[in-house]
C-alpha cells in the first residue's frame, strides 16, 4: 500500500473513531443511557419492594408469553405445563347425587358453598394478563366462579355497537360472548352435576345487564339453566338447585342503575345485582404484605348495605404494570389461601363463598375449595344430628 493510501486509511479510521466518540458523548446518547439506567434501577427497586412484578417486565420483552407453571409451593391447578392436574376436583361416585365434585355438597345451600373463582377470567390473551390460559381450562381444573368484563364496542365493518368481552378498553383482549357462552353450556352439558357462578362487570361503552342477557339467552341451554332468585326467599340447597335443572347463577355489578328492581331501565330479573346479595373485601392490593394484613384485607368493603348472603374474598395483587404473577406464586399456594380464609372468617364472621385469584393455573385453590366444602357439610350434618337428638328428647 502506498504511503498516501496508508495515510488515507489512518485518516478514515481516525474519522470513524471521532464520530463514534462524538455519538457516545452526544446529549441524545447520554440521555438515552441515563433513561435506560433509571428504568432498570427503578425496576430493580420496584421488584425488591414489591411494587413491580419482574415477570411483568419480562412480558414487555416476550410479548406476554413469559410464564411459570407453578408457584413456590409446587402446587399446580393443572394446565400450567403439566401433563395431568395435581389434584382431581371431580370426586363424584359413579352413581348417586353429586354437586360440584362432591356428594356432600348437595346438602349445602348455594350460599353455604365455596366457589373457586377466576378474577377477570377472560383476560388471558393480552400483554399483561390476569391468566395464562383461557377460562375454559379453569372450568376443567375446578373453578366454578367466573368474573367477566362486559364491554359495548363499535364494529367498524357494520358501523354498529356490539356486546363483547374485553379488558376495560374496547379492542384489548376481546372475546366473542357467544363463543364463551357456547363453551360454558357445553361444559355444563358434559357435567350435569356442576354449578357455575358468573359475575359480569359492566365496563367500557356502558353496556347494560339486559344487553348481555339478550346475547346470553340466544343460547337456549343457558337460558334454561339460569336461576332466578326471588328477593327474600331462602337460597336452595345445591341438590335442589340441580334438581330444578339450574346450573348457573348470574350476577352483575357496575351498572349505573340499581337492578334490585329488575324493571329499571337496562335491568333483567335473570341477572342478579351482585352487591345486593354479596359483600366483598377490598380488591386493590399493591403487594403480598397488604393482602396478608388481614384486619384490613378481610374487611367488608363493597356491598356493606346489601343482604350479605355471600362473602367474596379478593386474593390477588395488582402492581404498577398490572396483575402480579410473582405474587400469585405466593398467594395461590394452599397455606396462603387457608390462612386468608381462616382470618377472614374469624374477623367478619362470614363464611367465604367466592375466593377470587389471578393466574388460576398456579397454586391449589380447587383443592382447598373441596376441603373447605367437605368440612362445612360435615359440620352441618353434626349440627343437624344434635338438633334431632335434642328434639327427640
Amino acid at each position: 500500500m502506498s504511503p498516501q493510501k496508508r495515510q488515507h486509511s489512518r485518516d478514515s479510521d481516525d474519522g470513524y473513531d471521532r464520530e463514534m466518540r462524538n455519538r457516545e458523548n452526544s446529549p441524545c446518547c447520554s440521555c438515552t443511557k441515563f433513561l435506560i439506567f433509571i428504568l432498570f434501577l427503578g425496576a430493580a427497586v420496584g421488584a425488591i419492594f414489591g411494587f413491580i412484578d419482574i415477570e411483568q417486565i419480562e412480558n414487555f420483552f416476550t410479548g406476554g408469553n413469559s410464564s411459570s407453571s407453578t408457584g413456590s409451593g409446587g402446587e399446580d391447578s393443572g394446565g400450567g405445563g403439566t401433563d395431568e392436574p395435581a389434584f382431581s376436583f371431580m370426586q363424584c361416585p359413579e352413581t348417586g347425587a353429586c354437586c360440584n365434585g362432591l356428594p356432600s355438597n348437595c346438602d349445602l345451600k348455594v350460599n353455604e358453598l365455596m366457589f373457586a373463582t377466576a378474577h377477570n377470567a377472560n383476560h388471558d390473551n393480552i400483554l399483561v394478563p390476569n391468566h395464562e390460559a383461557p377460562l375454559e381450562g379453569a372450568l376443567e381444573a375446578g373453578y366454578r366462579g367466573l368474573m367477566l368484563d362486559v364491554c359495548k364496542c363499535e364494529n367498524a365493518e357494520t358501523n354498529t355497537f356490539e356486546i363483547t368481552f374485553c379488558h376495560s378498553i374496547c379492542g384489548v383482549g376481546p372475546r366473542d360472548p357467544s363463543e364463551v357462552f357456547e363453551n360454558i353450556n357445553s361444559f355444563l352439558n358434559d357435567n350435569p352435576n356442576e354449578v357455575i357462578v358468573i359475575n359480569f362487570e359492566m365496563s367500557a361503552g356502558d353496556p347494560t345487564p339486559f344487553e348481555i342477557w339478550e346475547v346470553m339467552k340466544t343460547n337456549g341451554g343457558l337460558r334454561q339453566k339460569s336461576y332466578n332468585h326471588e328477593s327474600g326467599a331462602a337460597w336452595p340447597t345445591m341438590g335442589e338447585f340441580l334438581a330444578d335443572g339450574k346450573q348457573l347463577l348470574v350476577f352483575e355489578h357496575n351498572y349505573s342503575e340499581n337492578c334490585f328492581d329488575p324493571t329499571n331501565t337496562g335491568c333483567t330479573k335473570r341477572i342478579e345485582p351482585w352487591f345486593t346479595y354479596v359483600v366483598e373485601t377490598p380488591y386493590e392490593f399493591s403487594n403480598v404484605d397488604e393482602v396478608e394484613n388481614y384486619e384490613a384485607s378481610c374487611a367488608e368493603n363493597r356491598g356493606v348495605l346489601g343482604q350479605k348472603d355471600f362473602y367474596s374474598v379478593n386474593h390477588f395483587v395488582t402492581a404498577i404494570f398490572g396483575p402480579s404473577k410473582s405474587a400469585a406464586n405466593d398467594l395461590n399456594m394452599i397455606e396462603s389461601i387457608n390462612n386468608r380464609i381462616s382470618a377472614c372468617e374469624r374477623i367478619t364472621e362470614h363464611e367465604v363463598n367466592m375466593f377470587a385469584v389471578d393466574f388460576w393455573q398456579r397454586g391449589g385453590l380447587p383443592e382447598v375449595t373441596q376441603t373447605v366444602n367437605k368440612e362445612r357439610a360435615k359440620k352441618k350434618r353434626k349440627t343437624r344430628g344434635r338438633f334431632l337428638s335434642w328434639f327427640r328428647g
